[in-house]
């Protein structure tokens, strides 16, 4: 699987962000509640970077097709971020 690194420079504004991953406003908003992404700050609309749309279209992914619930996407973000930390840590002893 190639993995696109995320560009912090770019930022895209919340109706792009709909059209990037599929998602609806309605859904992003309850993502961004949740603490699962999170728009970027000191802008008077929401815009979100490009490792946000990301990890939208993941759980849009995931929702999609693979039918999970909430839940089940839920559990797997956190897994997926705790795998994250463990690489940084592994990277960091090295």
């Amino acid at each position: 699987m190639n993995m696109i690194s995320p560009d912090p420079q770019h930022i895209h504004p919340l109706e792009v962000v709909i059209r990037m991953t599929g998602s609806s406003r309605r859904k992003i908003v309850f993502y961004c509640r949740k603490g699962v992404v999170a728009p970027v700050a000191d802008h008077s609309e929401w815009h979100f970077d490009e490792e946000s749309v990301l990890r939208l279209r993941h759980i849009e992914m995931l929702r999609q097709q693979h039918r999970m619930n909430w839940e089940a996407i839920h559990t797997i973000i956190g897994l997926l971020d705790e795998v994250e930390t463990l690489r940084e840590e592994l990277r960091f002893r090295r």
